[in-house]
């Protein structure tokens, strides 16, 4: 996690206006079982970082899935409190499906019906306890794992009542497909798909000491669409293997302030409105590529 001006995690300073109590986050591994008991279940938001450990190029680390959800995740959840929202965030689960990824060394992929129970049976404990704002955060765009997490998401909320949502994968496609989103940066986001400046730039923002920034020059750029995955079986098979796409040597900080604060600004505000009684799936929900 940056420095606290980034996105610190702690008590937001105000008080929810029904209470007039500090509306707080916090975090579930530090709190005792009588700390959650204590917790206004209708209006609590549980917020879970998901994503997977797996190969993102030469430059930047197997965790950068969770780094940028885990920033994206904190931002969220210190908007909702400073809206009066109770937030918990709980640990975050780093295995799910990436197939794609698998035969990179350190890479790991989860089969899709293993992480769908995993998944449903985290999420069920949390409503049994009568939480109903549930929340995973994830930017891991990848087919199988955005069917399984919508797949939970729905089985829950059929099963257990609540009003679970997940994202923010939409957002990253969104972004991907109409950069002018960012304001004037004059990136270029043509075979963007994996591991290129949407990935390596946020890095370099958030954790920049784990990106190796000598080889975002080095390394040429290889413009490769989703289209292409298809008849792949591993990113080993796509331009020269090394597992990233686009054009690295655009990855500046300031364009990866830009581009995670994006995404934190969208998705607050589209959280926001759901723990309101807002339908906001549609907003989250793609079908494609």
């Amino acid at each position: 996690m940056p420095e606290s001006s980034k996105a610190s995690v702690g008590s937001s300073g105000r008080e929810a206006a029904s209470s007039r109590t500090a509306v707080r986050v916090q975090v579930l591994k530090e709190m005792t079982w009588q700390d959650v008991e204590r917790l206004d279940r209708e209006n609590t938001v549980v917020m879970i970082a998901c994503g997977p450990v797996e190969q993102h190029g030469p430059q930047t680390p197997l965790g950068t899935d969770l780094y940028i959800a885990e920033y994206v995740m904190h931002r969220c959840a210190e908007h909702l409190a400073d809206h009066g929202y109770p937030v918990i965030v709980a640990p975050t689960v780093p295995y799910v499906n990436a197939l794609f990824s698998l035969p990179y060394p350190g890479s790991v992929s989860i089969r899709r019906k293993v992480v769908e129970e995993y998944l449903f049976d985290l999420l069920a404990s949390f409503a049994a306890d009568g939480f109903r704002h549930l929340v995973l955060v994830s930017q891991h765009v990848d087919p199988p794992w955005v069917r399984t997490a919508d797949s939970v998401c729905e089985r829950i909320n059929e099963e257990h009542d609540t009003r679970t949502i997940h994202g923010f994968e939409r957002l990253v496609v969104d972004l991907l497909e109409d950069p002018s989103q960012l304001g004037a940066t004059g990136l270029d986001s043509r075979g963007e798909a994996h591991a290129g400046v949407y990935e390596t730039a946020p890095m370099l923002y958030v954790q920049e000491h784990l990106v190796r920034k000598r080889l975002l020059a080095e390394l040429p750029a290889q413009a490769i669409e989703f289209s292409q995955f298809k008849g792949a079986e591993s990113f080993r098979e796509l331009g020269n293997g090394l597992g990233y796409t686009g054009d690295l040597s655009q990855a500046t900080e300031e364009v990866g302030a830009r581009i995670i604060e994006h995404y934190a600004d969208r998705f607050k505000n589209l959280i926001l409105r759901h723990v309101r009684g807002e339908d906001v799936y549609e907003d989250l929900r793609f079908s494609s590529f």
